[in-house]
């Protein structure tokens, strides 16, 4: 089982939660799903995906993987479950544990309210959290040994890495199409260069023989057509060419434009989060100089001290 865990200031202790069947009816005997039956026979079988594996070794886990469950406690209680895992926003406080986990849903979200965003990768790894109120955005620290801290080492290594990695991750299903896009000259050199190496040949002629079908003869009508006035409408501009490019060539670079802005927001999100992580720790601590300040002065004999109820 892996555990986000975030000390927010106002909220209290926020948890996230993500496992196998098995793991959490071991420490909740109402959890309300049981592992599938080929799992449940040999739970020993199950083959976590390793976080720092081969992508070979991360798809050949998949297949003996179970659903991944997703539980949210805020201060030891339970707020939301789920059946799956999913990239998206899902609300922080829920209705409690049910009599079924449903899947996990992101719509209707109001980002005003508090809530988390969860960054999930193909092989349905926890990569970020996000702890989400209005403006304000938070980032969980992943927990060790984690796909999610390997992620964050890389970011944290540079500027450019923390920039590039969302950005790639925002190009999403239209990377292939980038590849393609660069691929393409080289490949059709390839294929030129191996042309001239391959013997001429000509396919042989086929005569395909011919059928005479019966056809009906069918009755010609003649309709009424009504004669419309004529519409002289202006000649339009030839349109330019690079919209023409623009137009043709969409699939391949509203994805680019989209993982730029994924990115960009990526790295100021993350400026925000440890602006406020700074903000929270420099109230504790004026919070902590404060009581001892307030203890300090209890001690002195003579002294009285109102202590906020």
């Amino acid at each position: 089982m892996e555990t986000w865990t975030l000390q927010h200031p106002e909220h209290g202790r926020i948890e996230i939660r993500t496992g196998f069947d098995n793991e959490f009816l071991a420490e909740d005997p109402s959890w309300p799903e049981q592992l599938p039956e080929r799992f449940a026979k040999a739970p020993d079988a199950i083959t976590p995906v390793p976080a720092y594996g081969s992508p070979w070794q991360r798809v050949r886990a998949l297949k003996n993987k179970p659903p991944t469950r997703v539980e949210v406690l805020v201060n030891g209680e339970v707020q939301n479950r789920y059946s799956d895992l999913d990239s998206g926003r899902i609300p922080l406080f829920g209705t409690g544990p049910g009599e079924t986990l449903p899947p996990m849903m992101h719509i209707g979200i109001d980002r005003a309210k508090p809530h988390l965003k969860l960054v999930v990768s193909p092989f349905k790894e926890l990569l970020q959290v996000e702890f989400r109120e209005g403006d304000r955005v938070v980032e969980f620290d992943p927990p060790e040994g984690t796909r999610g801290e390997k992620r964050r080492n890389a970011m944290q290594s540079s500027s450019f890495k923390r920039t590039v990695i969302p950005m790639l991750e925002g190009l999403g299903k239209g990377a292939w199409a980038v590849i393609v896009l660069v691929l393409a000259p080289v490949i059709s050199r390839f294929f030129d260069w191996l042309a001239q190496y391959l013997p001429d040949w000509q396919m042989p002629d086929i005569t395909l023989p011919h059928l005479d079908l019966p056809v009906p003869n069918l009755p010609q009508l003649d309709l009424p057509t009504p004669n419309w006035p004529g519409l002289n409408l202006p000649d339009l501009p030839e349109m330019p060419m690079w919209v023409e490019w623009l137009v043709e060539y969409s699939k391949i670079w509203v994805p680019v434009v989209l993982g730029i802005v994924v990115g960009i927001l990526a790295l100021r999100n993350h400026r925000k989060s440890e602006a406020e992580k700074a903000r929270w720790e420099a109230e504790r601590d004026e919070a902590q100089r404060d009581a001892a300040a307030t203890d300090e002065a209890a001690a002195e004999p003579g002294t009285t001290v109102n202590r906020p109820s």
